[in-house]
C-alpha cells in the first residue's frame, strides 16, 4: 500500500496553517503582527516540513521530530522580534497547533476537510480558540483586579470583596487623600459596630449622569490581598456607594496600590 502525496498542495496547505498558528501565537502573546515577517516564516516553515516529509523515508523518529523543533525554532525566530520570549512564543506555537489540529480532527469526522473546505474549517477553528483566548485573557486581568478586603474600624473588623477601579479617582478636597467607595449596608454596619465617634466628611463626585456629595468616613485601616500582592494601607477614607453593586461591595481607588 502507498499514499500519493502532491508537493505542491503540501507547501499550500502548510503555509495555511502555518500562517495561521503564527497570526494565533502573535495574538495569544499580544504581539504586534507584521505581515511580511509571519509570511516568511510561513514559506519558511512550509519549505521545511515539505523537505521534511520527502526526506522521513531515511529520518529515524529521534531525526524527525529534531527536525521539526529546529523548523519552529526557525519560524520563531522570523516571525517575531527579541528573544525575551523566545522559547514562551515557540511553546506557544506547539500549544496553538495541538489546539487547532485536535479542533479540526474532530471536525474531520464530519466533512472532509480538502481544498476551500479545509481553509473555511481552519479559519474557524482559528476564529474559536481566538475568542477563547479573549475570554481567558479578560478573566485573567479580572482576577487581577480583585481583592479581598479586610477593613479596620475600631473593635470592628470586616472582610468585603473589592474591585480595584482606574476609573474612581475621588479624593478629599481637603487632604487630597485617595477616595475608596463603599457599599452603603457595609459602612453602616462597620460604623455601628466600631464602638468609635464617627465624623463625617463630604466628597464632592461627577459623573457623565449625575453629580452630587457623597459622604465620608476615615478608617482605621484596610488590608488588601490578592494572588499577586499584599498591602496594609493606614487611615483610608471610604464614601457611601451611591448605588449598589451588584458584584463588589468595594471600589478601590486608582491610586490606592501605589501610596
Amino acid at each position: 500500500m502507498y499514499y500519493e502525496v502532491y508537493v505542491d498542495v503540501l507547501f499550500v496547505k502548510n503555509l495555511w496553517m502555518n500562517a495561521v498558528l503564527l497570526l494565533l501565537t502573535a495574538w495569544a502573546d499580544q504581539e504586534n503582527i507584521r505581515v511580511r515577517r509571519i509570511a516568511a516564516a510561513a514559506v519558511t516553515g512550509s519549505l521545511g516540513a515539505c523537505m521534511l516529509y520527502l526526506a522521513s523515508a531515511w529520518l529515524s523518529g529521534v531525526h524527525y521530530i529534531l527536525g521539526t523543533v529546529v523548523l519552529a525554532a526557525a519560524m520563531t525566530e522570523i516571525a517575531y522580534s527579541g528573544r525575551r520570549h523566545f522559547l514562551g512564543r515557540m511553546l506557544c506555537l506547539y500549544l496553538e497547533s495541538f489546539l487547532l489540529n485536535g479542533v479540526l480532527r474532530y471536525l474531520e469526522q464530519f466533512h472532509r476537510l480538502s481544498g476551500i473546505w479545509f481553509a473555511v474549517f481552519s479559519s474557524i477553528s482559528a476564529a474559536v480558540l481566538m475568542a477563547a483566548e479573549y475570554i481567558w485573557r479578560n478573566r485573567r486581568r479580572e482576577r487581577e483586579k480583585t481583592f479581598s478586603v479586610l477593613l479596620y474600624h475600631g473593635s470592628c473588623r470586616m472582610l468585603v470583596e473589592a474591585l480595584y477601579d482606574t476609573g474612581n479617582g475621588l479624593f478629599d478636597p481637603v487632604s487630597k487623600k485617595a477616595v475608596s467607595i463603599l457599599d452603603k449596608d457595609v459602612l453602616e454596619e462597620l460604623l455601628l459596630e466600631s464602638g468609635k465617634e464617627n465624623l463625617p466628611r463630604l466628597i464632592p463626585y461627577d459623573t457623565i449622569s449625575e453629580h452630587g456629595m457623597l459622604v465620608a468616613y476615615v478608617l482605621d485601616a484596610m488590608e488588601l490581598e490578592s494572588e499577586t500582592r499584599k498591602q496594609i494601607i493606614s487611615n483610608p477614607i471610604v464614601a457611601r456607594m451611591p448605588n449598589k453593586s451588584r458584584q463588589y461591595q468595594l471600589i478601590l481607588h486608582r491610586d490606592l496600590l501605589s501610596s
